[in-house]
């Protein structure tokens, strides 16, 4: 097989200049990678060569306001990142229905993307997320963080609090330069714009769990046993709701099991792109 060099277009949506890393072949099935708030496309660098190994093409993207991609500069709902997924296929030739793979804030954003053009989706593998509205105790929460964001003496302080949320204390002591390289990527992105982003996210996101039994889409859903952020009980609820899923809890990982769990959570997803209908 000819491997086409990797390329990170640039693509207009209606949240801005999104970026993307897109790795593969027009021919080949497509696997669309929305990460986690606080990550951008390299939240899936164990993921990208086994895909690639296994013919899937990789569209890795930078969600608004994180990475290289600088967002509206506005509050926005997930709705319309729904619609910023879709036109990422478009500007990027994708045809065939593809599989959303996401983590977090991408698996808030996936179902939507189902319900928005469900013609456009084949599968959908969900880490550690919720088809529901933040408690108002997590509302509160949120709100706080981007208050402590706003005031720069702080840095420190609150990036270890967001570390926190995303790793689980294993994953700490053992690889205490994954906490420290996060901490180092989102401290860096334009404040303004990723407060905005982070409001929208987590305090404003609007629930869609009573959608789901509407949708008819295969879906594997993963949570981590020790994630404090979204708990299982958020991807329980989602799996009993969708009418094609599975679920899965891992052990040994919080927030981000793509990242602190990456050989079970790759085998996970090669299993459930094998078993999928042809599209």
């Amino acid at each position: 097989m000819t491997v086409r060099e990797p390329t990170m277009p640039t693509v207009d949506t209606i949240l801005g200049s999104v970026y993307v890393d897109d790795q593969g072949e027009p021919d080949e099935p497509t696997a669309l990678l929305w990460p986690s708030l606080f990550t951008d496309h390299r939240m899936w660098r164990h993921q990208i060569a086994p895909l690639r190994e296994a013919g899937w093409r990789t569209l890795a993207l930078d969600p608004p306001g994180h990475g290289r991609s600088p967002g509206p500069g506005r509050g926005f709902t997930l709705d319309e990142c729904a619609q910023t997924a879709v036109q990422v296929l478009d500007t990027t030739g994708v045809g065939a229905p593809v599989v959303v793979i996401g983590t977090s804030w991408g698996g808030f954003v996936a179902p939507r993307i189902a319900m928005l053009a469900p013609e456009r989706l084949n599968g959908m593998a969900l880490f550690n997320t919720s088809a529901e509205r933040g408690t108002p105790f997590e509302r509160i929460r949120a709100t706080l963080l981007t208050k402590l964001l706003a005031i720069g003496p702080l840095d420190k302080v609150t990036a270890r609090m967001i570390v926190s949320g995303l790793l689980a204390p294993e994953t700490q002591r053992r690889e205490p330069q994954l906490g420290a390289a996060l901490a180092e990527q989102f401290l860096t992105w334009d404040r303004r714009r990723f407060i905005a982003t982070v409001r929208s996210v987590l305090v404003d996101r609007d629930p869609v769990l009573d959608a789901l039994p509407e949708l008819k889409v295969p879906a594997l859903i993963v949570s981590g046993k020790q994630d404090r952020t979204l708990p299982s009980f958020h991807s329980k609820r989602m799996a009993q709701k969708l009418p094609n899923a599975r679920y899965i809890e891992v052990s040994g990982a919080a927030h981000l099991v793509p990242l602190e769990a990456p050989d079970e959570a790759n085998q996970l997803i090669l299993d459930f792109l094998r078993d999928l209908p042809r599209a």
